[in-house]
This record gives C-alpha cells, structure tokens and sequence, in this order.
C-alpha cells in the first residue's frame, strides 16, 4: 500500500471512529440536572444590633445533614436528622421558584430599625435559588419554609406560621 493511501485509509478510520464516539456520548445525554456539590442551603442573617455590633451570621446545611456557621473553626452547630432532610430536599425540589419571588416585598425591610434580613440560599438541581425577605414577600406557609422550619429552626429565627 503506497504511503498516501495508507493516510487517506487512517484520516477515514479515525473519522469513522470519531463520528461513533459522538453518536455514542448523544446517547449518553440526559434532562436530568446534575447536583451541584457545596451546601444544600445556606441563611444568611443580616441586620440587627447586638451588645458587639451588627448581629451578622450565616447558618449553613450541608448534604450530609451537618449544620455549620460560617464563623471560624469550631462552627459546627448541630445535625439535622434523616426525615427532615428528606423532607426539606423534596421540598427544594417541588418548589415553582418563579411562583415563590412573584410577591415582591414591599414594606420596610426590618434592618432600616434594628431587624433582621433573612436571605436564603437553596441547591435546586444545577442552580442556586435566592430568596431574600427584603425582595421577596416571603409565604411562610409555603412548603419549602414549613420543611425548612425542622431542619433549621434551632439555629435560624424564623417566623412560626
């Protein structure tokens, strides 16, 4: 076989052979979102003035249960047990964010007199969702906040409904 037909023969084999490859991965491709790795949900407390000055602090819920604040080390605050975590992870999932931000808040935000602004920040498939009480007239009733009350309610002060 002469030289140039021998590298017509691999070019084809190769293309042959990449073309397969990529037929192969379409195959491979789902809707099914990817999880994103980092925290399932993160609170962060704004405002308010304690004896130190601002009572900043953010409140954050690992995959794994854990409960951690975002101060230094040691920042570990507690567990969250097995039901509530299926509970407030099936919640996040079902959850019709556009729904939950159509209620802009429209009052004074709490941190204007010494409150607090409460902004929430949830893994849902392969984004973060961002719900902040100044921007959103949050429904506390709604049951992503009903689900999130067991699983955070020690160690973030949220509104009973």
């Amino acid at each position: 076989m002469q030289p140039a037909s021998r590298s017509r023969l691999l070019v084809r084999f190769g293309i042959f052979w990449l073309v397969v490859a990529a037929l192969a991965l379409t195959g491979c491709s789902t809707n099914v979102p990817l999880p994103l790795t980092g925290p399932l949900v993160t609170v962060e407390m704004r405002g308010g003035m304690c004896p130190a000055g601002a009572c900043d602090n953010s409140v954050i819920l690992e995959r794994d249960g854990r409960v951690h604040a975002a101060a230094k080390p040691p920042n570990d605050l507690g567990q969250v047990d097995a039901p509530a975590m299926a509970t407030l992870t099936a919640a996040i999932q079902a959850t019709d964010w556009a729904s939950l931000r159509a209620h802009p808040f429209t009052g004074q935000c709490p941190i204007a007199f010494d409150g607090q602004e409460l902004i929430f920040e949830f893994a849902a498939g392969t984004a973060t969702q961002r719900i902040a009480s100044c921007e959103v007239d949050i429904d506390w009733g709604n049951p992503l906040f009903v689900a999130l009350g067991p699983a955070l309610g020690r160690w973030v002060p949220l509104p009973l409904t």
